[in-house]
């Protein structure tokens, strides 16, 4: 199946249907362990907030860690930040610099490398294969916010409605993009960029991208499958940039 859909901040327009882009995971394919509502304390040590200024605005996302020390974000959220600025904020408030190592405006995806620190890695679950062996897998999407200066776990329940292929206009709205995503059925706000989607406490199947504009209670999320290939691509030795506003 195949999406049609703009800019994440500015949510989702439009559909258009077609067929199903299947990209492996090789952490997931061909073992998947059975979905289990996740627990926000069990993978606390795993998700954050991600930090930065610039482009008159400061991001609004979450993160998860994919290594130790890597956490893999929305590429909209760390578009036009100000290298100095970019952090990672733990759901116990601890702030920690971060090194943008990864950004791919057609995937949506960033990478941030955090020296000082020693996060619980997930395992990347490939979407098409649970939806072989759990049709209708439920879960839960987890990330960081905060309000008044407090920081929370913030969680949101998903069915998965179906992998899909995205195509959209990319995070600068000029080009021809598509990735492997999921659609799912959620409440998605704005903020909640970023956040994982949990099937239970160790596996993550993507990571939200946007909600849909019409009002329905729907997303879409870069697959865990499309995030496994785009890191064999990244170095995480190197900084990169992002410096155009989206």
């Amino acid at each position: 199946m195949r999406e049609k859909v703009g800019t994440p901040q500015r949510h989702l327009i439009g559909l258009l249907l077609g067929a199903v882009l299947a990209v492996s995971c090789s952490s997931g394919a061909g073992d998947v362990t059975e979905t289990a509502r996740p627990q926000a304390d069990a993978v606390s040590a795993s998700i954050v907030r991600i930090l930065g200024f610039g482009c008159g605005a400061p991001s609004l996302g979450s993160g998860v860690a994919v290594e130790p020390n890597l956490i893999v974000t929305s590429g909209h959220i760390v578009t036009g930040r100000d290298p100095e600025s970019l952090a990672v904020v733990e759901p116990d408030g601890t702030e920690r610099r971060a090194t943008l190592v990864g950004f791919d405006q057609d995937l949506d995806l960033a990478a941030l490398r955090v020296d000082d620190a020693v996060f619980a890695p997930v395992r990347l679950l490939d979407p098409i294969e649970l939806d072989r062996t759990t049709p209708d897998a439920a879960g839960v999407a987890i990330g960081v916010r905060s309000r008044s200066g407090e920081h929370f776990i913030n969680e949101i329940e998903f069915v998965v409605d179906a992998p899909v292929t995205v195509n959209w206009d990319g995070v600068f709205r000029d080009t021809e993009s598509r990735f492997a995503g999921i659609r799912v059925n959620a409440e998605i706000e704005r903020g909640d960029s970023g956040s994982p989607l949990f099937v239970n406490d160790t596996d993550v199947i993507g990571l939200i991208h946007s909600k849909n504009r019409s009002g329905l209670p729907r997303g879409y999320a870069v697959s865990a499958a499309q995030i496994e290939t785009w890191l064999t691509t990244i170095d995480p030795s190197i900084e990169v940039t992002a410096d155009r506003c989206a």
